[in-house]
């Protein structure tokens, strides 16, 4: 008797689940109906199926936010409203506050409107809604001084620790390989000298440090500054500036660095909450003594792809890098240190609850070393074109306690497979940090 209740419940169970499965598979396929509807315009239809959506059990931040424009567009202010204020305890806070603005003054509620967009430049928003915010506080109230509601600076610190299973990056057929932990340490601040967001002159201030306390060769320090200017235009914001990089090894001078930097950054590139952007920079190396082989030019080019479809954040990133060094001749061996490079990294996020994300990545990097290699090997001498192709993966989980403090934990691997053995090498890393944004 008891075998069969436990059967028949379990065959309850299983009917529910299937149920409550099907239930909301339906309700994304009427979530996506709804976002096609909006598309084309047809708003009555859209509001039918993201209302039904609702009503079958889907929440979601990207649903709610969809339901308000398009209760918005309406004229339904009082329940665009009411859709947005469900965003304000998650990561979309400025946003929502925003578009409650706009809901304010579309009722004609100047006042609410002006409480809005302050409230907007409260929430730490990026840079893009500061503006509008500002913009729309500028019209409500041409006399008051906004400028000093904007944020002119901004800051992150980070302090971590972690373990490297092959901290000498011994190649593979090393008998032993060099492991130890690390202390790491991140710094950033930036300030607009001039202007803002819109258009400004920002000075941005990194520092980095890698600490082994067991292993003090490997210590790396450093120090970046510069100066951009940044301005808002059709096509997105762009960027021209300067800077300078400071590097120490083995807490010993290393080399100094000056760059030429230039970029754009624009939302107008398909997807939801996509983002592209593009980056050039030229940098002249001044390696100290003993570092002379890296004196030279480096020129970069970054390209970035990020999309945030609901609850999900995905990234493409690529990078290639041209080298002009000296390199290293020792009178019996020759070293290439002039790479050409591209690598292409792929990121994904989730967000578990508005708290806690979990992270993913992989990225492929290959290596083409112009000048040939000249190698003393045990049958003579050896004349080779280094190619290096490395792998890396790498997962990690996010736990935000507030919008700017977060504690994060990192699981990296990299494979670097050469063509010339001594350069082969795997690694493997575990970092915990802590981040504290201002």
């Amino acid at each position: 008797m008891r075998r069969l209740l436990t059967i028949a419940l379990m065959l309850c169970l299983a009917l529910s689940t299937a149920h409550a499965q099907e239930e909301t598979s339906e309700a994304k396929a009427l979530f996506r109906a709804g976002i096609q509807a909006f598309k084309a315009g047809d708003m009555d239809e859209a509001r039918r199926l993201l209302e039904s959506a609702v009503s079958k059990g889907l929440s979601s931040r990207s649903l709610n936010y969809n339901l308000g424009v398009v209760y918005y567009k309406l004229g339904l202010y009082e329940d665009a409203e009411q859709t947005f204020r469900t965003l304000i305890p998650t990561r979309q806070k400025a946003l929502a506050y925003y578009n409650i603005g706009l809901t304010a003054l579309a009722r004609e509620n100047q006042d609410a409107a002006t409480e809005a967009f302050q409230n907007v430049l409260a929430s730490d928003p990026d840079d893009n809604l500061i503006s509008l915010a500002t913009r729309q506080l500028e019209r409500l109230e041409p006399t008051m001084h906004t400028a000093s509601t904007r944020k002119r600076w901004a800051g992150l610190i980070s302090v971590g620790g972690g373990y490297e299973d092959n901290v000498a990056l011994f190649p593979d057929t090393a008998p032993k390989k060099l492991d130890s932990g690390f202390v790491e340490t991140l710094a950033a601040a930036s300030y607009y000298l001039y202007g803002d967001a819109s258009a400004g002159l920002r000075s941005d201030i990194k520092f980095y440090s890698r600490q082994y306390p067991s292993e003090h060769t490997f210590d790396l320090q450093v120090i970046q500054a510069g100066a951009k200017w940044i301005q808002k235009t059709a096509p997105g914001v762009i960027s021209v500036g300067l800077g300078g990089d400071y590097i120490w090894r083995d807490r010993r001078s290393r080399e100094r660095r000056a760059r030429l930097m230039a970029g754009i950054t624009t939302l107008d590139c398909p997807g939801p909450g996509a983002r592209c952007l593009v980056r050039a920079e030229a940098t002249q190396i001044f390696p100290l003594p003993g570092f002379e082989a890296y004196r030279g030019q480096m020129y970069r080019l970054d390209a970035h792809y990020r999309l945030r479809p609901g609850n999900w954040t995905a990234e493409l990133k690529y990078r290639a890098d041209y080298n002009d060094r000296d390199n290293l001749d020792t009178g019996d061996e020759f070293f290439s240190v002039s790479p050409e490079r591209h690598g292409l990294d792929a990121d994904i996020a989730y967000d578990l609850t508005d708290h806690l994300s979990i992270e993913a990545g992989a990225g492929f990097r290959f290596s083409y070393y112009r000048t040939p290699h000249q190698l003393i090997v045990p049958v003579g001498r050896q004349t080779i074109r280094r190619e290096d192709k490395r792998h890396t993966m790498s997962v990690g989980t996010t736990y935000r306690f507030s919008r700017r403090t977060s504690l994060s934990l990192d699981l990296d691997r990299t494979d670097n497979n050469s063509n010339i053995d001594r350069y082969s090498y795997d690694r493997h890393t575990v970092t915990a940090s802590l981040a504290v944004g201002f």
